[in-house]
């Protein structure tokens, strides 16, 4: 069932006859509240980036649609700062299975035909962007796929898909049938063309560059680290680092993954037998960049991302990151910190970024600056909506 949407008045300037209508299709009630102030458990980065590029379309007077599955009625407004929310209610009727069927994929119809936009963008690959390839070219719309993982562009693949056997159809579906796809990352664009044969626009995640004058890390020297707690993002790897360094501190914000409660307890339990550890659980985003203030460096431990929002969060404070994954090898081509393959060598870079730490601050605001800022992205994504 779809609920009525609010003929509220937006409450910014109104967009131009020559914008076409834009809906944000297939998130959870996340962004929006987002928007609206609120904190929410387990916020990723593609929510993150969804609500900055919002933010910057509504203030150049675009108008924007949010499509939200699994909503209860009085859970979100139908209005946000003049931004529509049109919302499908969760349902747990019909036969298991066949309920996909009968339910789901007709639910999801709706809320398409409902929002009535001009372009829909959907940011990752699954079974609901195959859905939407489908329905924009039944109904004469545009559709933008976003790549939101270096999995995306593999996600017909048995052996690289993260996605259950019976989505892989759909988003392969959807991954031809776009009629553009962004991509973050040149990586991306490569593996695209290798599976998949096609092209994208490469348009990088957008952070606005905080211009305040550079703060100096707190002493003695402290790293941080911030992610859900799942096997991907390798929890037990920072531990092991933060074992090696004694003199060095280590502050760990971590929330757990769905379905990986027992692990997040694993995780809390062997930090706490740490002493140079502090396992700060859940930190609101409002309250997060503090800690990327006093770190150091920042640490990544995945084995898997798109392009993370924490490297971006560090660089704007001007620390460098020691990761294990380097998105278009970024950190070593711009020396931004350290690009590290075992233990042994991101034990020694951990000790050398937290030693020389300021010595990054300029180069890594720079790269920011001239890479991923809002006045550098925001005419690019344009240009996509617009079709140029």
């Amino acid at each position: 069932m779809i609920e009525t949407v609010s003929t509220e008045s937006p409450q910014t300037e109104a967009p131009t006859d020559a914008k076409p209508e834009v809906c944000i299709f297939h998130t959870g009630p996340a962004v929006p509240q987002m928007l609206l102030g609120e904190e929410v458990v387990g916020v990723g980065g593609a929510e993150l980036q969804l609500a900055a590029i919002v933010r910057g379309l509504r203030e150049r007077g675009w108008s924007i649609s949010f499509a939200l599955r699994g909503s209860k009625p009085g859970e979100t407004p139908t209005c946000v700062n003049g931004i529509r929310l049109i919302r499908a209610q969760s349902t747990r009727r019909g036969v298991p299975i066949l309920r996909f069927f009968t339910h789901t994929l007709p639910s999801n119809l709706n809320l398409i035909r409902q929002a009535g936009a001009d372009v829909y963008v959907m940011r990752g690959v699954g079974w609901q962007s195959g859905l939407l390839a489908w329905a924009c070219r039944r109904y004469a719309h545009r559709f933008i796929l976003w790549l939101a993982s270096i999995t995306d562009p593999t996600c017909g693949t048995r052996r690289h898909s993260r996605l259950a056997v019976q989505e892989r159809w759909l988003a392969r579906y959807g991954l031809r049938h776009a009629d553009v796809i962004v991509a973050q990352t040149r990586d991306q664009q490569r593996l695209l063309r290798e599976h998949q044969g096609l092209d994208s626009v490469l348009i990088r995640n957008i952070w606005p560059m905080d211009e305040s004058e550079y703060v100096a890390p707190a002493d003695p020297p402290e790293v941080f680290w911030a992610a859900s707690v799942q096997e991907l993002k390798r929890p037990e790897l920072f531990l092991e680092i933060a074992q090696r360094l004694e003199d060095i501190r280590f502050c760990m914000a971590a929330a757990p993954a769905p379905g990986k409660a027992e692990l997040y307890q694993d995780i809390r339990a062997e930090a706490a037998k740490i002493p140079n550890v502090d396992f700060l659980g859940f930190v609101p985003f409002r309250e997060i960049d503090k800690y990327y203030a006093r770190a150091s460096a920042y640490l990544c431990t995945s084995t898997i991302e798109g392009f993370p929002n924490t490297f971006l969060q560090a660089w704007s404070h001007g620390r460098p990151v020691v990761s294990t994954f380097d998105p278009d090898e970024v950190i070593c081509e711009h020396n931004l910190g350290f690009h590290c393959q075992d233990l042994d060598e991101l034990v020694s870079a951990v000790r050398t970024a937290c030693e020389n730490s300021s010595d990054y601050a300029e180069r890594v605001r720079t790269y920011l600056r001239k890479y991923h800022s809002p006045e550098v992205i925001m005419p690019q994504i344009e240009r996509v909506l617009l079709g140029e």
